[in-house]
C-alpha cells in the first residue's frame, strides 16, 4: 500500500502569505472557495490531489514544500527598515521570507562552516535609557571590531559585514516602504534587503541601519510591545543614528566639511559613499549648521527634486550580497551534494533561491520548466 504523503497546513499559510496574498485572492486565483484554502490552511481538511495542484499552479512552490517543517521563528524580535506606511502584508512577506532564508543556511551550514560572528556585545539596556553617547560608543566599537580606522569610508559595508558573520541575502519581492529585515537567529544575526532597486548609498545605509538594531536593541523581545511612535521616534531613530556616526565618523566627517555647499556635499558623496541628505543630518547632529541652515539645504534638495534619486546615484556602485553564493558554489564545485539535490533539498521556488542564494541555483532548463503548464488530473 503506498504511503499517504503528509500535508503541513502551516506551510500553505507561508507561500501564501509570502507571495503576497490573501486567502481570498488565492481562492479566486485557483478557483476554490476561502472556505476551503481556511479549511486546509486550519489543517481541518486535506486538499485533494485535484485542488492541490490548482494552488501549486498559482503559488509556484514545489510539491516537497507543503510536506516540509520549516519552523517558526519564535526568539528575538524581527526589525524592520520601514516607512510608516509599510503594510503588516509586506511585513508578513519579510517575515516569511526571512525563515526560508534560515532554513537555507542552516543547510549549507551542515556542510561549509560560516565565518565566526565577529561583533561586539549588543547594548543590553531599555530603549529609553540609552543615549546617543550609547550609540556612538557602539559604533566606534564596531569599526574597531573590524579593523577599521576612524578616518575612511567603509570600502565594501555588505562584503565586510559577511566576513564577519552576519548572514544578509536579498528578499524575492519589491516595496517602496520596506528596505530591510533584520533579526537575531538563535546565535547569528541576519539581514534580508527588499530588492527595491534602490541606490548604492541608500542600500549602505540600510544596512548599517540594521546592525544598529542587531547591536542597540537586543532587549526587545518583539516590537508590538511599542507604540507607533516609540518605533519612529525612538528605536527607528536610534538606528539611524548609528548608521550615521558608523558610515561618517565624527571627527573625520567634521574634518572633511570645508564647506556646507550644495556642491561640497556632491563631492563628499564620491567620498563618504553617503548620500547628501544622510550628510546634512549628520552635519545638523555636529551643529555645524543651525536649524534655518537645515531647511534652507532640505528645501534645495526638494527644488532640485533630490530626495528619492540624488546625483550620483547612478554612478555609485550598489552592494551585492555574495556569501551563500559562494558557499553553494563551494559545495556543488566540491561534489560534495550534486547541484540539483542541494537545490531540491531547499524546498524553495527557483525564483525565491535565485534572489536568496543568487543566479547559480539556476540553470538553463529551469526557464522551460518554468513556462511550462502545471499537469492537471484529467477526469
Amino acid at each position: 500500500m503506498q504511503e499517504r504523503t503528509v500535508f503541513n497546513p502551516k506551510q500553505l499559510t507561508s507561500a501564501r502569505i509570502s507571495r503576497g496574498m490573501t486567502m481570498k485572492e488565492l481562492a479566486e486565483k485557483a478557483d476554490l472557495s476561502r472556505q476551503m484554502i481556511s479549511n486546509y490552511e486550519s489543517g481541518k481538511t486535506v486538499p485533494k490531489a485535484e485542488s492541490l495542484l490548482k494552488i501549486l499552479s498559482v503559488l509556484r512552490f514545489p510539491r516537497s514544500f507543503f510536506s516540509a517543517e520549516i519552523p517558526e521563528l519564535t526568539t528575538g524580535a524581527t526589525f524592520f527598515r520601514s516607512q510608516s506606511a509599510a503594510t503588516k502584508k509586506s511585513r508578513d512577506m519579510q517575515k516569511e521570507k526571512l525563515k526560508y532564508l534560515f532554513n537555507i543556511y542552516l543547510q549549507l551550514s551542515s556542510y561549509v562552516n560560516f565565518p565566526d560572528v565577529c561583533l561586539p556585545d549588543p547594548l543590553e539596556k531599555e530603549i529609553y535609557e540609552i543615549t546617543e553617547e550609547d550609540i556612538i560608543n557602539k559604533a566606534i566599537e564596531l569599526r574597531k571590531y573590524w579593523g577599521l580606522d576612524l578616518f575612511s569610508p567603509i570600502p565594501n559595508l555588505i562584503q565586510l559585514s559577511e566576513a564577519n558573520g552576519v548572514v544578509i541575502a536579498e528578499a524575492n519581492m519589491s516595496n517602496s516602504t520596506l528596505d530591510a529585515v533584520s533579526r537575531w537567529i538563535v546565535d547569528r544575526p541576519f539581514i534580508m534587503l527588499t530588492n527595491n532597486g534602490e541606490s548604492g548609498v541608500r542600500r549602505r545605509f540600510n544596512v548599517a541601519h540594521e546592525l544598529g538594531h542587531i547591536l542597540l536593541h537586543s532587549s526587545i523581545e518583539s516590537i508590538h510591545d511599542y507604540s507607533a511612535q516609540d518605533l519612529k521616534n525612538v528605536i527607528e531613530k536610534q538606528a539611524n543614528l548609528f548608521a550615521s556616526h558608523l558610515l561618517l565618523p565624527s571627527e573625520a566627517f567634521s574634518d572633511s566639511l570645508l564647506s556646507t555647499s550644495m556642491e561640497y556635499y556632491l563631492n563628499l558623496k564620491k567620498h563618504w559613499k553617503v548620500s547628501i541628505q544622510a550628510m546634512i543630518y549628520k552635519t545638523y547632529l555636529l551643529e555645524l549648521i543651525n536649524d534655518d541652515q537645515r531647511l534652507y539645504l532640505n528645501k534645495k534638495i526638494a527644488k532640485n527634486k533630490w530626495k528619492k534619486r540624488e546625483p550620483l546615484d547612478d554612478e555609485i556602485p550598489v552592494e551585492k550580497p555574495r556569501l551563500l553564493e559562494k558557499v553553494f558554489v563551494m559545495i556543488v564545485e566540491n561534489n560534495v551534494v550534486p547541484k540539483s539535490e542541494l537545490r531540491s533539498a531547499f524546498r524553495l521556488p527557483i525564483d525565491e533561491l535565485a534572489m536568496i542564494i543568487g543566479n547559480v541555483v539556476s540553470d538553463t532548463r529551469d526557464e522551460l520548466v518554468d513556462k511550462q503548464p502545471i499537469l492537471r488530473l484529467i477526469k
